[in-house]
């Protein structure tokens, strides 16, 4: 192994060190890509499906994506260009989340999108037992009608955090279903209500217009 690997596997594993697994697939799949060729079209190409695939979404991706093209542009050398991704990652990774203040709003309305596979419905789960240790009332809403794996899922999450689920059928309008959601949290009076969705990418066009309509 050479220095320059050792060294960017020192990078690496000192920053997987306290990260949730979503932000610690994402580094390993940057080291992997770093560690695989050299800096190119592809390799741009396959960064930004990374980005999006840890559900960093299309402002963040496209400023980290530029900013490396930039690097790029100017004539950096290979070396400083993968230094200046190592540090675009670092500062992401080590921004501070703002404090999540759900007083004044009842219910407090969370709609959790994502792309598949990153784990929305368990999220959810965890976010509801946090809500409910801090002593808020919580309804979970399952907008995802596209799996029924999904609706079992989050039903299973409700019973272990002790929080009630709306919910139709399978195939059922998830934009229906997110309305009997709120209103059902209103009638109830409920701190929070927690919407899960359908996974899906940025380039759907139709699924995006449905998260738009659920979202109204």
């Amino acid at each position: 192994m050479s220095e320059e690997q050792t060294k960017k596997k020192g990078f690496f594993q000192r920053l997987k060190q306290g990260l949730s697994k979503t932000q610690e697939s994402l580094v390993g799949r940057v080291d992997a890509l770093i560690k695989r060729g050299t800096v190119g079209e592809a390799f741009f190409e396959e960064l930004e499906e990374i980005l999006y695939l840890a559900d960093l979404g299309p402002k963040t991706t496209t400023a980290i994506i530029e900013n490396i093209r930039d690097r790029t542009e100017r004539g950096d050398t290979e070396e400083d260009v993968i230094a200046g991704l190592k540090e675009e990652i670092r500062l992401l990774l080590q921004e501070e989340p703002a404090p999540l203040d759900i007083e004044g709003h009842k219910p407090y309305i969370v709609m959790v999108t994502g792309v598949n596979g990153v784990g929305k419905t368990t999220t959810i789960g965890k976010l509801g037992a946090h809500f409910r240790e801090a002593g808020k009332s919580v309804l979970f809403v399952a907008a995802d009608t596209f799996r029924a794996a999904a609706i079992e899922q989050l039903v299973a999450w409700g019973e272990r955090v002790e929080c009630d689920v709306i919910k139709q059928k399978q195939g059922a309008d998830p934009a229906a279903v997110a309305y009997d959601g709120v209103t059902a949290a209103v009638a109830r009076k409920v701190d929070v209500a927690l919407i899960d969705t359908a996974g899906r990418l940025h380039t759907k066009d139709n699924l995006m217009e449905e998260l738009k309509k659920i979202r109204r």
